[in-house]
């Protein structure tokens, strides 16, 4: 083979990665860690509203969900901040384009949860990764049951989905939308046969849990984003229950295992969903039609 030749498959092959996202599409992971002009708590790097918009430009996304950073526990006033600068999109035609998700500590005094409900708030974060959970898990049902009953919330549940089984009864049984992020959070295993993602099909299947493609090097071998076991774990679940699936980006990938001056490019991680999901028409149900539905935004009214 010719070098042209060479070079012409591999261009070939990186517009066949490439995706254009539809028109009013979302991306359903995002950290804010600092209000413009200040230092962000707790040495995290700084990555105010405006960076994100130049990652939304990049990648060709419109509408945002905004997921309180675990590293600021219970301190949502970061995330109230993004939530007003995002809520008119890039173009600044659209409004209503951001939704926020905020750690609340258990036995929250319904007053709170009503300002924060009024400053925007849909949802709550819910981390149960081991050393960084936010509920103890003896009060785990009783806190998202009132939180959902005081508020409506969805709730957004983070743990390693090895462990899925073990909590399956009481996750099914929760009121509202469950979103699991980082493709369930197989960070012990990823194999297919496990009880964990037996116990995730099991509740998907129920109808009101969702499971968000996101943060792939966060349960890849060695961080590995491009991890053949997750490529095959995110294509079995976009097969099981493409209804069900929803994107985002994790920027500013504060769950990245490698080095900070080697993150991963931000259009690399939308190519990846191009790698797990070859249908145009389930890709764009992935990154538009599905996330209207879970978290409320209205359709997009500007055509292609």
């Amino acid at each position: 083979m010719s070098f042209e030749a060479f070079l012409g498959e591999l261009r070939a092959d990186a517009d066949e990665r490439r995706i254009t996202p539809p028109p009013g599409s979302v991306d359903c992971d995002v950290r804010i860690t600092s209000v413009s002009g200040e230092a962000p708590p707790k040495d995290l790097p700084e990555r105010p509203t405006e960076a994100y918009r130049d990652v939304q430009e990049e990648i060709g996304l419109s509408r945002v969900v905004l997921i309180q950073p675990d590293e600021l526990g219970f301190d949502n006033n970061t995330l109230l901040a993004s939530l007003e600068a995002l809520a008119v999109a890039p173009d600044g035609y659209v409004e209503d384009c951001a939704r926020a998700f905020c750690m609340v500590r258990p036995g929250i005094e319904a007053a709170e949860l009503e300002d924060l409900a009024a400053a925007g708030v849909t949802g709550m974060r819910v981390t149960m990764l081991r050393h960084r959970e936010s509920c103890p898990w003896d009060e785990i049902d009783r806190h998202v049951r009132r939180v959902h009953d005081l508020t409506g919330w969805n709730i957004e549940l983070a743990m390693d989905g090895s462990d899925l089984h073990e909590v399956e009864q009481m996750v099914r049984a929760w009121p509202g939308n469950i979103i699991l992020p980082d493709l369930g959070g197989f960070r012990f295993s990823r194999s297919l046969t496990q009880p964990g993602f037996r116990a995730l099909r099991h509740i998907v299947d129920k109808g009101h849990v969702w499971v968000k493609l996101s943060a792939p090097y966060a349960i890849g071998k060695d961080g590995n984003p491009e991890d053949p076991e997750v490529s095959e774990l995110a294509g079995a679940l976009v097969d099981w229950a493409p209804e069900r699936m929803i994107w985002g980006s994790a920027w500013p990938h504060l769950s990245w295992p490698g080095e900070a001056d080697s993150l991963p490019v931000n259009s690399g991680l939308m190519e990846s969903l191009g790698t797990w999901v070859s249908d145009g028409e389930v890709r764009d149900r992935i990154l538009l039609e599905n996330p209207e539905a879970l978290y409320g935004f209205g359709a997009w009214p500007i055509a292609k």
